[in-house]
């Protein structure tokens, strides 16, 4: 099986220092090159890689490593949001496959031009919206589209969690995560960038198990309650889909954390990502960030609070996500989270930023 070759670009977006792992040791992709303008996560991708004693080259710039790496066969992007846009259209430019984080941009136009460029030059664009891996989430996919749970009328989908600010503090950027700075209501300080565009995949699975478009959507957003953030913190969504399907979607960092570098997940449920589908024949729930158990003790970051054992409970994070990639580029398969899926979450999230600021639902 002849081996996929990639670059990374960026690792702007956490997620994808999850994926150094598979990475390090995929029979089916070759890493070449890793490149970031920020030293620290640069160094980070170092010292992963360097115990493996894989020939991978560093670089500050992108444009840098695509010159000595002409015949890479594919990019990940996974710089800050407001870059996507720039660095797709350079890898494209060369006739690379992307892999790109969520989202692709919250600029709508962007990713237009994204997409046509990647149909122009015939290669893979696939969006990185990881819960189509799920098996709780492909479990309920196919107990839909089996008609066990008979139409389905309401579909709740919480992925709430602490706010990563403290630890990924250029995700607190609304220029750097949205794109631009937009407030979230007229007059606030606060800004467009934060819980909603953080969670792009409640946005992206409303569609994915009703198989329909958005028709209209109402959110609302209340004071901030972390008064240090220049991004919304919370927020609630209802919509309602072109079949008829309620939706309602909770993307906000609900719970407390501790202000700190280092991320720790605590007691209670530091993060919580479920999904309630009710029909007429049935209803199905699942909290698919599963939490194994918790630990107390005087050794622990936090001695007098519970601190989440055990890892997330979920598949190792490459798995599936890569896979399908590299299957799409090689023709066994269709691409998973195309693109145009990416565009329909991001048109989903601005349509709840213009009911929040405008306070009015928004009919599409």
């Amino acid at each position: 099986m002849k081996k996929m070759t990639l670059a990374i670009c960026g690792a702007a977006n956490p997620h994808v220092a999850l994926y150094y792992p598979q990475l390090s040791t995929s029979d089916f992709i070759d890493l070449k090159a890793v490149c970031d303008h920020d030293e620290k996560r640069l160094q980070r991708a170092q010292d992963f890689f360097k115990p493996y004693k894989l020939p991978v080259k560093y670089y500050t710039d992108m444009n840098d490593m695509l010159k000595k790496h002409p015949d890479v066969d594919a990019v990940m992007v996974g710089s800050d949001n407001i870059h996507h846009c720039e660095h797709t259209l350079a890898a494209v430019e060369q006739g690379k496959h992307i892999y790109s984080m969520k989202v692709m941009s919250m600029n709508e136009n962007e990713c237009r031009t994204m997409i046509d460029a990647c149909r122009r030059h015939k290669v893979i664009l696939q969006v990185e919206l990881e819960l189509h891996f799920h098996p709780q989430i492909m479990y309920l996919k196919k107990l839909i589209e089996s008609g066990k749970l008979g139409k389905i009328h309401t579909i709740y989908i919480s992925n709430i969690s602490q706010s990563p600010i403290c630890y990924y503090p250029n995700w607190g950027e609304p220029l750097l995560s949205y794109g631009k700075i937009v407030p979230v209501r007229p007059g606030s300080s606060v800004c467009r960038g934060g819980a909603i565009t953080d969670h792009p995949h409640p946005f992206d699975l409303a569609r994915w198990f009703t198989g329909a478009e958005l028709s209209k959507v109402h959110a609302v957003s209340a004071r901030n309650m972390r008064d240090y953030l220049k991004v919304e913190d919370h927020a609630a969504i209802s919509a309602e889909m072109s079949n008829g399907t309620n939706i309602f979607i909770n993307p906000s960092y609900a719970h407390l954390e501790e202000r700190g570098e280092t991320r720790k997940l605590f007691w209670p449920k530091s993060l919580e990502c479920m999904i309630k589908a009710i029909g007429t024949k049935g209803t199905y729930i699942t909290d698919f960030w599963n939490k194994p158990y918790y630990m107390l003790g005087s050794g622990l970051p936090s001695p007098n609070r519970l601190l989440l054992g055990g890892g997330p409970g979920c598949p190792e994070f490459g798995e599936g996500r890569l896979d399908s990639f590299y299957q799409a580029v090689t023709g066994q398969r269709k691409i998973e989270s195309s693109g145009a899926d990416g565009l329909a979450a991001v048109r989903f999230m601005n349509a709840a930023y213009e009911s929040i600021y405008s306070n009015k639902t928004i009919v599409i």
